[in-house]
């Protein structure tokens, strides 16, 4: 394990136990139910995290690096970003499940760019879950966050891309 990640792991674990010591502290019942409550959405979790760790171990082993580049390697234009864009829009799952997928479509070949934008889709806009949006904040609420949201995907990857690249495509 790299050792900045090993201290950011540290790091983080540091602050969760002292802020359950300062919860505790406040009010004991209140931390008990968080704890529980938070072991529960981790179980929750766990089925959904396996499948796409699975999902990324099956992309890496039997997706070929000419595919990915073909679809958004370098030398592919606004095409790669839009491509990206839209995969990350469709596929679902929390955040930190996305960087494996990212760091796999980077060693085959996709731009910073392109794996930005896929990222930064990922995260944003919610293809899967728009039905959902739809019943909770009303239709053009979750039709202008979409749109805004994949555009800014693209806008970011971009940007990254020039920034990190020296080049979007």
């Amino acid at each position: 394990m790299d050792k900045s990640l090993l201290l950011m792991l540290v790091a983080y674990g540091v602050l969760v136990v002292a802020s359950y010591f300062y919860a505790f502290k406040k009010d004991e019942n209140k931390a008990k139910k968080g704890i529980l409550k938070g072991w529960k959405q981790f179980l929750n979790q766990i089925p959904l995290l396996v499948a796409i760790f699975l999902l990324v171990g099956i992309f890496d082993k039997f997706v070929p690096k000419s595919i990915v580049i073909n679809l958004v390697g370098k030398g592919k234009g606004f095409m790669s970003v839009l491509r990206a864009s839209i995969l990350g829009s469709i596929i679902m799952g929390p955040a930190s499940s996305a960087y494996p997928f990212g760091a796999v479509l980077l060693n085959k070949g996709a731009t910073i760019a392109a794996t930005a934008v896929f990222l930064d889709a990922w995260v944003m806009v919610g293809v899967v879950t728009f039905p959902f949006e739809v019943s909770v904040f009303g239709k053009k609420f979750a039709v202008i966050r979409n749109v805004l949201a994949f555009v800014g995907a693209i806008v970011v990857g971009i940007i990254t891309g020039l920034l990190i690249a020296g080049s979007a495509f």
